[in-house]
This record gives C-alpha cells, sequence and structure tokens, in this order.
C-alpha cells in the first residue's frame, strides 16, 4: 500500500534539484512515509526530499518500488555543508534507529538493515555525501 508523505505544515519539502523534471511528491510504501514523517517530528528538523521514485538510481534501488528518498537539505542547508553536520548527524542518527529502516546512507551513518540485523556499509558513504537515502524494509 502506498501514500504520499505528509509535508507537516512546511517541515517536508519536495523539490526536485532538477527543476526540468517532476516533483518527487509521489506515492511511497506507507512505512516510508510514516518513517520520514516521525523522524522529522522527533528531530524538529526540516527536509527537502529531491527523489522518491524517479532519478537515476541502481537497477535494484528500492526507489523504483517506493521503499526509498534522497534528502538535500536538512533545515534550509546543503547535506555537506560543514555548518549543517549536527543536524544531519542527528537526522541520521534517528533514521537508523527507526523500527522501519531499511538503509540509511550519508557522510555519518552507512547502514542496511535486514528484519532485526543491522549491517554496516562504509563503502556507500562516498556515494552519499552531498544527499541522504533512506529506504523503509518494507
Amino acid at each position: 500500500m502506498k501514500r504520499q508523505i505528509f509535508n507537516l505544515n512546511g517541515k517536508i519539502t519536495f523539490i526536485n534539484n532538477e527543476p526540468s523534471k517532476p516533483s518527487p511528491n509521489l506515492p511511497v510504501s506507507i512505512y516510508l512515509a510514516k518513517l520520514v514523517e516521525d523522524v522529522a517530528r522527533i528531530t524538529n528538523l526540516s527536509i527537502n526530499i529531491n527523489s522518491t521514485t524517479g532519478g537515476l538510481h541502481s537497477k535494484t534501488s528500492f526507489h523504483y518500488h517506493g521503499m526509498a528518498i534522497d534528502i538535500n537539505l536538512i533545515d534550509g542547508k546543503k547535506i555537506d555543508d560543514p555548518a549543517n553536520f549536527s543536524n544531519v548527524q542527528k537526522f541520521q542518527l534517528a533514521a537508523s534507529q527507526h523500527k522501519d529502516i531499511g538503509e540509511c546512507f550519508g557522510p555519518f551513518i552507512n547502514i542496511r538493515k535486514r528484519g532485526n540485523k543491522k549491517t554496516q556499509k562504509p563503502q556507500m558513504r562516498t556515494k552519499h555525501l552531498n544527499h541522504l537515502h533512506i529506504s523503509s524494509q518494507r
């Protein structure tokens, strides 16, 4: 079952970083939607989702199944802005601890979770220095 992510009164925006491309405000897994909304509420951080089911990803990507998003801004600042590192860490930590997390890749945390088993994926860091990749397990 899929639904759109609620914008939480503007805390969550959906601006594609490629203006000619469609809005990333598309239906995703209900578990992913709740995960993202929960983490935005818990951390009290605003986020911009710049990719959901579109864009270019690996051919086995959860994006194509509505189970992954990419975030390029937190509190209006880029993920790779050194002035934003504490917010990025805060968001990644909360996301990585959510019960429905499947993948949390970014500058600070790079884990994959299947069932109750978490696996560190340090090799994913270099591909996720300027955005966060968040996926759900279902």
